[in-house]
């Protein structure tokens, strides 16, 4: 079975790892990905993943001061 899997796209290794600290303070699990590169979206090509409470952990991120590229659904097992 496949499900969603939401990820945070954003600028830069060093970003992800700074996101996923700071989401960690306000007690939401997130993980680092390598994401793939698209024509559309070029760049470093990290993420993180957060399997919940996605919308909040976005919103912490930008008013953190992080810029987000955006978010993409990668297909998962489960």
């Amino acid at each position: 079975m496949f499900v969603g899997k939401p990820v945070i796209l954003l600028g830069s290794i060093t970003y992800a790892m700074k996101s996923r600290d700071i989401l960690f303070r306000y007690g939401i699990k997130s993980y680092v990905e390598r994401t793939p590169r698209t024509q559309e979206r070029l760049g470093c090509g990290y993420g993180i993943y957060v399997p919940d409470q996605t919308d909040q952990a976005e919103n912490i991120l930008i008013n953190s001061g992080i810029r987000v590229l955006g978010r993409a659904e990668r297909a998962g097992a489960v």
